[in-house]
């Protein structure tokens, strides 16, 4: 649906009125508090899914911004469920808990516990970091609406966050940048009429939003503001470490043969990479949107 078509629907109309009353009522009227506004210190405006990337302002934010792209309703975006009742939900792009560890007392695992295996805490300024990215990871410039029906539990959501290489699907441990490298070769692929598909790319195969007939890969850098994941209109590796070695496991007493373990120094040099990096990422996004929010209240 071309854009001016698209701003005159129901649900275009109803997300800029619960954005203008979020603005009001949470941000002082200011909308340039979102700049590091933390999502998940919200408590209205969240709606039914108790996920900062799936409040309901959120969703009402991906409606303003690429609505007309996907069509998007309300009624379109959901948590995934095995019918694929819901086509799209929002995601996190730069996650915390798959590379620091997220705090699960019902598990016995502090804050950062991944970190905290190699000493991470005993580091003052990389510990501030992270304390710091735990709030930012949360920040609107990390969030993007993508689409999400899928075979495997939770969808493409679910399915880039596979932590191993299982028979179901290929690990991809969250990163953003491998998601994007991973749909450039997808899109390569169909382009070139290759039907040898990885696990992964069968998951991709089910949404039509990523062929290239739809979206081309090269467009998805100014259209979802994507500029530090790119170069020359390609998505490439944007954290130091190299897509398969980033499948290690983080645990430095590890004994197992079979098994490739972080040493302490490589994992604490990707830490800063990818919070260095993810914190660029976050502050670049949330700027181009509240730019675009700006200009349509």
């Amino acid at each position: 649906m071309n854009r001016k078509d698209y701003e005159s629907t129901k649900d275009y109309k109803k997300s800029i009125e619960i954005l203008r009353s979020f603005v009001n009522d949470v941000l002082d009227g200011n909308i340039e508090k979102l700049k590091d506004f933390d999502f998940t210190d919200l408590t209205t405006y969240v709606g039914d899914i108790i996920d900062p990337d799936m409040y309901l302002i959120t969703q009402a934010i991906y409606i303003i911004l690429w609505g007309d792209l996907y069509d998007l309703t309300l009624k379109k975006m959901g948590s995934w469920n095995w019918n694929n009742e819901y086509a799209f939900r929002g995601d996190t792009m730069n996650s915390f808990g798959s590379l620091f560890g997220k705090e699960d007392k019902k598990k016995e695992r502090s804050f950062a516990f991944r970190a905290k295996f190699y000493n991470a805490d005993q580091n003052p300024r990389l510990w501030a970091k992270i304390k710091k990215f735990f709030k930012s990871y949360h920040y609107i410039g990390n969030f993007i609406v993508i689409p999400n029906r899928g075979t495997l539990r939770n969808g493409i959501n679910g399915a880039r966050a596979g932590y191993y290489n299982r028979e179901e699907c290929e690990g991809m441990r969250d990163y953003f940048d491998w998601f994007l490298i991973a749909i450039s070769k997808y899109q390569n692929k169909v382009k070139r009429g290759d039907i040898h598909l990885s696990k992964f790319e069968m998951q991709l195969q089910m949404n039509p939003e990523y062929n290239p007939a739809f979206l081309s890969i090269k467009e998805w850098e100014e259209r979802f503001f994507l500029k530090q994941y790119f170069k020359d209109g390609e998505p490439v590796v944007l954290f130091k470490k190299p897509l398969e070695e980033r499948l290690k496991v983080t645990d430095p007493n590890g004994t197992d043969p079979e098994i490739a373990y972080y040493e302490a120094d490589e994992y604490l040099e990707l830490l800063e990479d990818f919070l260095d990096k993810s914190e660029e990422v976050i502050d670049y996004r949330t700027n181009k949107i509240i730019e675009v929010l700006k200009e349509k209240l």
